[in-house]
C-alpha cells in the first residue's frame, strides 16, 4: 500500500515517468475492489516527504489510490519535490523542431479607393474592399518571457480507459494591455498513459497561436490522421480575455495525462485552467470548476 500511495505522489509530483508507473503498478491493487469506489470514496491529502503541494487523492474501498483528480499548478509549486520540469527554457519565439507550428500572415480587410481617392464602387452602388497582408508593429525593443503551467489528472478507478476527444483542457488568459500586434505562440508538451501503464505520444503535436491585432484561421486538422493533440488558433486585441483550448483527435483512450502550457507572460496572465468537452463530464477536479 505504501508503494502504491508513493507513485501516486510521484505522479502529482508531476514525474513524467511516473504517470505510466503510478497507472500501471495502481491499477493492480485497486482491480479487485472497483465497485467500491464511487463520488462518496475515501480521500486523502498528500504531500511530498520534502514539503511538495498537498493533493487530494481518492481511494477505493481497499485503501489504494485509485483517482488523482484534475488539477494544476506552476514550476513555483514544485520547488519542494527536486523535480525539474521540462523544457523549462523552452523559447516561444523560435521554430520548435518537436513540434508543428501553423502560423498565417495576419490579415484585415480594406476599402479599395481610386486613384482620386475616392472610394472604389461595384455595379451595384457596393463599396469594394480587399483583404490585404496587415504589417507587423511589433516593437523591436519587445522581449517575450516563458512561463508555464501544468494540469495533470489519473483516473484508474474504472478499470478502464476514457475515450475523448474534441477540446480538453481550456486555458483562460488575460491579455496585457498595450502589447504589440502580433502573434504570440502558446504551446504545449503532453504525456498520456493508459490504464495498463502505457505511454502514449500523440502521431502529430501541432501548436496554436493568439494573434493581438488581425485575423487567424482556425486550426483545420481534418487532413490529420492518427492521433492528434492541437492547440487553437485564436484572434483577439490587447487587453482581452482569451480562451485557449488544447484539443485532441483519433484519441485511443486513456486513463492519466500530465499537459504542460508554455506562454508569454511579459504579454499574458492565466487565469484558470479546466477540463472541457467531453472530458469534463469525468474529470473530477480538486481545483474546481470553471466559474459561470
Amino acid at each position: 500500500m505504501t508503494d502504491i500511495r508513493k507513485k501516486a505522489i510521484a505522479l502529482a509530483a508531476v514525474a513524467c515517468v511516473a504517470i505510466t508507473s503510478a497507472a500501471s503498478c495502481s491499477k493492480k491493487g485497486a482491480s479487485s475492489s472497483n465497485n467500491g469506489t464511487s463520488a462518496g470514496s475515501n480521500s486523502s491529502s498528500q504531500s511530498s516527504a520534502n514539503g511538495g503541494p498537498t493533493l487530494e487523492n481518492i481511494e477505493n474501498a481497499s485503501g489504494a489510490v485509485v483517482i488523482t483528480p484534475f488539477q494544476t499548478g506552476s514550476p513555483a509549486d514544485l520547488a519542494n519535490t527536486g523535480i525539474t520540469p521540462p523544457d523549462t527554457d523552452i523559447d516561444l519565439d523560435s521554430d520548435d523542431p518537436q513540434t508543428k507550428t501553423t502560423t498565417q500572415p495576419a490579415t484585415e480587410i480594406v476599402e479599395v479607393t481610386e486613384a482620386n481617392g475616392e472610394k472604389a464602387t461595384d455595379a451595384n452602388g457596393a463599396v469594394v474592399t480587399q483583404v490585404v497582408t496587415k504589417p507587423t508593429e511589433a516593437s523591436s525593443d519587445y522581449k517575450s518571457k516563458t512561463d508555464s503551467r501544468y494540469c495533470m489528472w489519473i483516473d484508474i478507478s474504472k478499470d478502464s480507459d476514457y475515450v475523448f476527444n474534441g477540446d480538453f483542457i481550456e486555458v483562460v488568459f488575460k491579455l496585457k494591455d498595450n502589447i504589440p500586434n502580433k502573434d504570440y505562440p502558446v504551446r504545449f508538451n503532453p504525456d498520456f498513459s493508459t490504464i495498463a501503464g502505457k505511454s502514449i505520444s500523440p502521431d502529430s503535436v501541432i501548436q496554436g497561436n493568439i494573434r493581438v491585432g488581425g485575423t487567424i484561421d482556425d486550426q483545420d486538422v481534418s487532413s490529420e490522421t492518427g492521433f492528434v493533440a492541437y492547440g487553437d488558433n485564436v484572434s483577439a486585441k490587447a487587453g482581452d480575455e482569451v480562451t485557449y483550448h488544447i484539443n485532441l483527435k483519433n484519441n485511443p483512450g486513456l486513463a492519466a495525462m500530465l499537459v504542460w502550457v508554455y506562454y508569454d507572460s511579459n504579454a499574458m496572465e492565466v487565469e484558470g485552467i479546466y477540463p472541457s468537452g467531453e472530458f469534463a463530464k469525468f474529470a473530477r477536479t480538486q481545483t474546481g470548476s470553471k466559474p459561470n
